[in-house]
């Protein structure tokens, strides 16, 4: 039997609602989405030094969310809906933890292990343009011949904080000169002053 026009396509529109219904039940029921239902963690830095850590000078920043200062008991809660990067931020140490909200809510913290920065040279040469002062490593590191602008940085050993190294700098138009320094965690400022060749 042929349906006339107008009830074929109601027919049709029937059918194509009764189909959306389905699919989007089914996109409803999908367990792929992220977790909506907020989930408590505990996050606990561990190895930072305690003078550091009373400071009151480092932060968590939690990704989506505000910084979060870090107190002397070094334990903080957050709560998340989703996947979360945790970092410890501050001048000398820094460490990372990526927490889930599915294994949040237990006895355990989650434990961000703080660990020391790489020493970051900062060079002052005070007319000598930094891209011109070439930097070699005489003890202590291994580069050699790097422009100051580009001096790589310095990492240490976990339970390592301090560091001496012997470089030795170079300026066209300007007589070399060696200098010893003592490295730390983070930014070093490194102060160079050479003499011009007459003539």
């Amino acid at each position: 039997m042929t349906l006339p026009p107008l009830r074929r396509a109601r027919a049709c529109c029937t059918a194509a609602g009764l189909a959306l219904i389905v699919l989007t039940a089914r996109a409803a029921a999908s367990p792929s989405g992220p977790s909506s239902t907020p989930a408590t963690c505990t996050i606990k830095v561990e190895e930072l030094p305690a003078v550091l850590l009373a400071s009151g000078d480092y932060e968590l920043l939690v990704t989506g969310q505000v910084q979060l200062q870090l107190p002397s008991s070094g334990q903080v809660e957050i709560t998340i809906t989703q996947p979360t990067v945790v970092r410890l931020s501050g001048t000398t140490y820094h460490g990372s933890v990526t927490v889930e909200p599915a294994d949040c809510g237990g006895e355990q913290p989650h434990v961000i292990v703080a660990a020391p920065k790489p020493a970051k040279l900062v060079f002052q040469a005070g007319a000598v343009p930094l891209s011109q002062l070439v930097v070699s490593c005489l003890a202590g590191c291994p580069h050699q011949l790097r422009p100051a602008a580009h001096f790589p940085e310095l990492p240490f050993s976990r339970d390592t904080t301090e560091a001496i190294v012997e470089l030795e700098f170079k300026a066209r138009g300007h007589r070399s000169k060696t200098m010893e320094y003592r490295l730390t965690p983070g930014e070093n400022l490194i102060r160079v002053s050479l003499q011009a060749i007459a003539g």
